[in-house]
């Protein structure tokens, strides 16, 4: 298949006359490489239509978004890096470091999210495309290809060391965060499914300014990536009971915990005692929710510590149940007194006659172990009324609650 840019060493003699002319050449290079796992997950087919799109858009915005005089190629045939020769908007000037940074801030900022939207039907996130930038000046004792080559080079390092020094910053925000404890944490209610009864309230964290996160996924995302989760769930776990003081005294306090942090030396023995006291809170409120997923994981090691804290009085709720782990099994030998069925389950489960049959398959699961189930991400009436049929005990989500400061 022709690919709409072509290498740049195809191009070698147009580029070397604008080198030769203006004095300077610009170079901004695109790092697709993230990209790649579309093809090692969905085919060669589907990558190859991921590019068209990509090139596609990047030829629409010439003239726009950059000159229609500067050049885009490739790296290398069917390379991973798009690379864009930018000449100066005034003629008479050649181009300097400066101009190709403003260019890069504006197509970093602009094109390269709308780029990065087209991967979104295949990667979960929003896949990062770095931009780095370099400067070929004219020399004419040098053959133009290595001048050029040289400057691609300078870009690619430049990208690489300003990835570098945002991951440095965004780990110092994180520990900043962490060490201040600029967190908050909201509650959402849990409410009977149809006498709209409170149960408890999910406490979520909210707040922190690392890359501006206002859901925990994407704070625990980034503490995950820099190693610092079990830091961070143990700032939310202890914030959200301290917090729980402004809850109704008899409402469950369902906190979200990783396996590893309830074997926490401070989350035990009188440690825990003095704690629960100074947040007012009996052991008895306090529901220990973990999702599916890290229970089947980590299940010799979460058995053994949660049985001391079901001794005291203590819950455990398994979320995100039905996710895809197919571990019920699993999840039936731990006898939690909550399952909480994924709300990809619960998402037009009135249309689904397959999501129907799953969640009926999980409550009559849970109502044979003793376990209540709740249903969580609850959007519509419709959605509220299939669940109360097949037999739900509880219901969580936007059409009964979002998650508030105070309840």
């Amino acid at each position: 298949m022709t690919e709409p840019f072509a290498s740049y060493h195809r191009k070698l003699p147009d580029l070397a006359g604008q080198l030769a002319s203006r004095g300077s050449l610009g170079v901004l290079v695109f790092d697709f490489s993230p990209l790649s796992v579309i093809e090692d997950q969905y085919g060669s087919r589907t990558y190859q239509e991921v590019r068209d799109q990509l090139f596609k858009l990047v030829a629409e915005n010439q003239g726009k978004a950059f000159r229609s005089k500067d050049i885009p190629a490739l790296d290398e045939a069917r390379g991973l890096r798009l690379i864009l020769f930018a000449d100066h908007r005034r003629d008479a000037l050649p181009m300097l470091q400066s101009d190709v940074r403003v260019l890069r801030q504006r197509l970093a900022s602009d094109l390269v999210p709308r780029l990065a939207r087209i991967a979104l039907p295949y990667l979960k996130s929003l896949p990062r495309i770095d931009v780095g930038q370099g400067l070929a000046i004219y020399n004419p004792i040098m053959h133009p290809a290595r001048q050029i080559a040289r400057a691609v080079q300078e870009a690619i390092r430049y990208g690489a060391v300003r990835r570098q020094v945002e991951e440095f910053e965004t780990l110092e925000k994180l520990q900043e965060v962490i060490l201040t404890e600029r967190i908050m944490t909201a509650f959402q209610p849990i409410v009977g499914i149809e006498d709209r009864k409170i149960l408890g309230y999910e406490a979520l964290t909210r707040g922190g300014d690392v890359a501006n996160p206002q859901m925990a996924d994407a704070l625990f995302s980034i503490a995950q990536e820099h190693r610092l989760l079990v830091e961070l769930d143990r700032l939310c776990r202890r914030k959200a009971l301290l917090s729980s003081k402004r809850l109704p005294p008899d409402a469950k306090i369902f906190i979200n915990t990783l396996p590893v942090t309830i074997r926490d030396p401070e989350f035990q023995g009188k440690h825990l005692i003095k704690f629960l006291e100074q947040a007012r809170v009996s052991p008895q409120r306090i529901v220990i929710e973990i999702t599916e997923k890290l229970v089947i994981e980590n299940y010799s090691l979460f058995q053994d510590a949660m049985s001391y804290f079901t001794e005291l009085g203590m819950s455990l709720a398994v979320d995100d149940v039905g996710a895809g782990y197919s571990g019920l099994e699993t999840i039936a030998r731990l006898t939690p007194a909550y399952l909480k069925i994924d709300m990809a389950l619960v998402r037009d489960v009135h249309a689904s006659t397959v999501n129907q049959q799953m969640v009926g398959a999980i409550i009559a699961l849970g109502h044979g172990i003793g376990a209540k189930v709740i249903a969580e991400g609850i959007q519509t009436e419709d959605e509220l009324r299939t669940l109360v049929s097949l037999g739900v005990d509880y219901g969580q989500g936007y059409l009964i609650g979002r998650p508030g400061l105070t309840p």
